[in-house]
């Protein structure tokens, strides 16, 4: 990434949700500044019915479940994090924030959770001057904490932030592992599971394998592949929703849930006027730390 530059996709991600607040009903994930966050072109695009429908309804039609897809995974995430909360967490680490907003529509939390958000420095710094432009101050208990995934691990960037490793923590992990090897996986997870304190929780987003998506989702997947392609960021691993659990498992964790994309269907889209509906080859992983 270029210095000041910042994700497209996180972009793209946010442009949806604040598409979501102004256009849906009934809303799934309300995120007020998406809006604000997002790129100008995103911003007159999304407030313009026109150029809404044109680009959301008739350009990027096929992409439309994809869309149904961030609002899941953020609504599932902030689901289970309010349960985490509730049995007395108090340290949330969202790794590679992005343009994610929790921060700021929560400050109720300021004084009872410390939050951080871990992402290269590039994108950091990209959000940093856009809340400066909107004068929106960064809260209390938010601390970014840079960090190049390429040369360190999620452990090495926490080490130097106030982090406390003998208290258990809630991480969320969204719309990254796609982008990298199973390898990089790997050892992100395994960084989490010999650096966080026991009964630490993690929840984060996955694909399963082309050839076990059903084939009448085929065109939206390889449309996806393609529109992440040509913004530099393919789409690199698939992960088997079988197996692929109990490798994390192996790991020292258990699992609490694994959602594929027909359960989200049915968790947040019931009756849904847009007819949203996440791709079945989604699925949505929630992990608990037992050693």
């Amino acid at each position: 990434m270029k210095e000041r530059q910042r994700s497209r996709t996180a972009e793209a991600a946010a442009a949806a949700r604040a598409r979501h607040l102004l256009r849906s009903a009934p809303i799934v994930f309300a995120d007020p500044f998406a809006i604000q966050l997002t790129s100008r072109p995103w911003r007159i695009i999304c407030k313009n019915r026109f150029l809404d429908w044109l680009v959301f309804r008739r350009l990027l039609a096929v992409l439309h479940p994809i869309g149904a897809q961030i609002l899941a995974r953020s609504r599932y995430a902030e689901d289970q994090l309010e349960k985490s909360i509730a049995a007395g967490t108090n340290q949330y680490v969202i790794v590679g924030a992005g343009l994610d907003s929790f921060a700021l529509r929560r400050r109720d939390l300021a004084t009872t959770l410390k939050i951080y958000e871990l992402d290269h420095p590039a994108s950091q710094l990209s959000k940093r001057d856009r809340l400066a432009k909107l004068a929106i101050d960064l809260p209390a208990n938010l601390e970014l904490t840079p960090v190049n995934f390429e040369q360190e691990s999620v452990a090495d960037a926490l080490t130097r932030s106030s982090y406390t490793r003998e208290r258990p923590a809630f991480y969320s992990w969204l719309g990254t592992i796609h982008y990298l090897t199973r390898d990089a996986i790997f050892r992100t997870l395994a960084a989490i599971a010999s650096f966080a304190a026991v009964r630490s929780e993690i929840v984060f987003d996955y694909r399963i394998p082309r050839e076990s998506v059903d084939p009448a989702d085929i065109p939206v997947r390889d449309a996806l592949d393609r529109f992440a392609a040509r913004r530099g960021e393919p789409l690199i691993t698939s992960l088997d929703p079988l197996t692929f659990p109990r490798e994390v498992c192996d790991l020292g964790f258990e699992l609490v849930e694994n959602l594929s994309g027909r359960e989200q269907q049915e968790r947040y889209f019931q009756g849904h006027k847009d007819g949203m509906r996440p791709p079945p080859g989604s699925y949505l992983a929630h992990f608990r730390l037992l050693r």
